[in-house]
């Protein structure tokens, strides 16, 4: 997706995105496609630290594909890991335009049922934008390899944080 594609798209994802972060009850959330570049985000104290997260995010999502598809359990549906204080919640999800992932960190002002609740939701208010119901022209094979580079060289490309 080109920058002025992704600028024209985060005003219209904006009122989902505070939606979800209101109704999940998050502190944090990011909404990234497969190739780490952001689209939506909240709660993100600096742009390293959401770069960070994105291409992360993307890296873990399709990791998580490839691990799925070589021992047969198809599509995992989302992962979540839970810490002391905060738990991660991250979740794919298709448009017909392309696969998104949403990443939501939380602590104990919210539930992971609850989470999931207001995901689905979400995921069907970022569907039903314009946008995200064109069809692109790529192939599945020709997507992940190319989305994967693209994350892989952001995360290794971006200088180290100033102390």
């Amino acid at each position: 997706m080109r920058r002025a594609d992704i600028g024209r798209l985060s005003g219209k994802l904006e009122e989902p995105m505070q939606w979800f972060v209101s109704e999940a009850r998050v502190r944090v959330a990011v909404l990234v496609n497969r190739s780490g570049q952001v689209l939506a985000q909240h709660g993100f104290a600096s742009q390293y630290d959401v770069a960070n997260v994105a291409a992360l995010a993307a890296a873990t999502h399709s990791s998580a594909h490839a691990l799925a598809e070589l021992t047969g359990a198809g599509r995992w549906m989302h992962l979540h890991h839970a810490g002391h204080d905060r738990q991660l919640f991250l979740a794919p999800f298709r448009t017909p335009a392309e696969d998104l992932i949403l990443v939501a960190i939380f602590d104990e002002e919210s539930t992971l049922g609850l989470v999931q609740l207001f995901f689905d939701r979400f995921a069907e208010m970022v569907r039903a934008i314009p946008d995200f119901q064109v069809t692109l022209e790529r192939s599945d094979a020709e997507s992940f390899e190319s989305d994967l580079e693209a994350g892989l060289d952001r995360l290794l490309s971006e200088p180290p944080p100033e102390a």
